[in-house]
Parts: structure tokens; C-alpha cells; sequence
């Protein structure tokens, strides 16, 4: 059956991240729970890998037009999701070398008021850029959503429909419990890189802010010090730029979470939940 095989696929993509690993199912007060340690003194001890996939015996009912039809529409899907993602990430990196680019031609000096008007003209370029850039990346992230939401609608029609075969059933959940924890983990690691930029943020304008200080107190220090404020503006949309890229994708992982189709039985709990 194609929705078996689906859920066998999709529990390997999900553990691409580690060659093998394990989950322990249990009942804890007639609740079936799965979780990443042994979670009671009689459990089963799952192993997942890509490998053990492959060794389990197929599914004995004939696959169906409609399981087909969402199993290839669901690869479509996450390829689109691949995709944009990758969009998004070559936004960023060309963004980030058009403003290297506006740095690099900047002249900072303090006693010329040729070099403190090409500065200010440049912190002003960094910031047409900034805006450009943060409404392509938008554009983008309102692709990545609309895309995750059909999967995700997708995927709750497939588990439906396998609800009625108990096998499918373990499957799904253990599948299910698999992508929740993937998903905590890349939220994890987005809050991570959200720390790393806005410490970096900080440490850039930190020392715009030491360059700024030391601006003579006449007309060419002045603009010095408008062109210093301008970059510091940019500076600050460019990272929030990618601050809210990583908050954006956190949000549509919470929302695939929540999303997520609930099972006939209670199905998570443990370590770790």
C-alpha cells in the first residue's frame, strides 16, 4: 500500500540527520508513548534507520491511485519547499555582498567633507538595498508558507485515510514522533543562529558607534556622523532581515507541529515531552 510506503519514506527523510537511531515504545497507564529513552521497565526498542526500512515486508493491500497521487504530490511539494529555501538563503548572501560592496567604497575621514558626503551617499545606497532585499526574501517567505500549509493539509488527508489499518497506524505515529522531534531541533537551531546575529548586530554597531564618537566637530564631521547613523540603520535592517527570516521559518515549523494530524490513540509523552 502506497501510504505505507509514504510513511516508511517519510521517516527515513526525517532521520537523515543521524545514520541510525532508536525510540522506545511503551505503555505508561494503558497510554502508548514513545519517547528517545527507555521510558518504562517493560519497552520496546525501536531502531530507525534507512537501512531497517528497507528490511520491513511490504504492505499486502494494493496501492490505490489516489495514495500514489499524494505520495508523488508530497515529493513535489517538499522539493518547492527545497527550493525556496534555497532562494531565500541566496537572497540573503547576495544582499549581504552588495552591502560588503557599499562598505568597501566607503571614505571616512573625518577632516574631508568630500569623504563624509560619499560616506553618507553610500550608508543611503546600503539602505535601498536593505529594503530591496527584505521585500524579495518576504515575497519568498509567503511562498514557503503557502507551500508547507498544502503539504501539511496533504499529509493530514494520508495519515486519515491509513487510520483504518493498525499497522499503518503504529507507523504513522512512530513517524509522527519522529518529525516532532525534527522539528524541535531545527527551532532549536534557528534560536541558536537568532543569538549568533544579533551579537554580531551588536558588535558592528558597537564599533560604528566608536568610529562615530570620534567625529571631528565641524561640518565634515558632522555628515561623518549622519553617514555613520544611516550605515547604522542598514547594518540593523540587514541582520533583522535575517532575524526574521529564521523567526518566519520557526513560526511555519510550530504551525506543521500544531497542524499535524492527531491520532486515534494518545500517542507522545516520556522523556523528553
Amino acid at each position: 500500500m502506497f501510504t505505507l510506503k509514504n510513511s516508511f519514506l517519510s521517516l527515513c527523510f526525517a532521520m537523515s540527520f543521524a545514520p541510525q537511531a532508536a525510540i522506545y515504545k511503551c505503555e505508561i497507564d494503558g497510554v502508548l508513548t514513545f519517547s528517545d529513552q527507555p521510558c518504562s521497565d517493560k519497552y520496546e526498542k525501536i531502531e530507525v534507520s534507512p537501512q531497517v526500512i528497507k528490511k520491513r515486508p511490504n504492505a499486502t493491500a494494493t496501492p490505490n491511485t489516489d495514495s500514489t497521487d499524494t505520495y508523488v504530490k508530497s515529493r513535489q511539494l517538499k522539493r518547492e519547499i527545497d527550493k525556496v529555501k534555497a532562494r531565500i538563503k541566496k537572497l540573503q548572501k547576495d544582499m549581504d555582498a552588495e552591502i560588503g560592496e557599499a562598505k568597501n567604497m566607503t571614505v571616512r575621514t573625518a577632516n574631508n567633507l568630500y569623504g563624509a558626503s560619499r560616506s553618507e551617499a553610500l550608508a543611503m545606497e546600503m539602505n535601498a538595498i536593505t529594503e530591496r532585499y527584505r521585500g524579495l526574501i518576504e515575497a519568498e517567505q509567503a511562498n514557503l508558507e503557502r507551500l508547507q500549509n498544502e503539504l501539511n493539509q496533504l499529509k493530514s488527508g494520508s495519515t486519515n485515510r491509513a487510520n483504518g489499518n493498525k499497522h499503518n497506524q503504529e507507523l504513522n505515529r512512530i513517524g509522527s514522533y519522529v518529525d516532532e522531534r525534527n522539528v524541535e531541533r531545527q527551532i532549536a537551531n534557528n534560536n541558536s543562529k537568532i543569538k549568533q546575529l544579533q551579537r554580531k548586530m551588536q558588535d558592528e554597531i558597537s564599533v560604528l558607534k566608536q568610529q562615530s564618537a570620534k567625529a571631528n566637530t565641524n561640518l565634515a564631521g558632522a555628515k561623518l556622523q549622519l553617514s555613520i547613523a544611516q550605515e547604522m540603520s542598514a547594518v540593523a535592517k540587514q541582520y533583522q532581515i535575517k532575524i526574521n527570516a529564521l523567526q518566519k521559518e520557526s513560526q511555519i515549523l510550530r504551525s506543521q507541529k500544531a497542524k499535524a494530524p492527531a491520532p486515534k490513540e494518545p500517542v507522545y509523552g516520556g522523556e523528553g515531552y
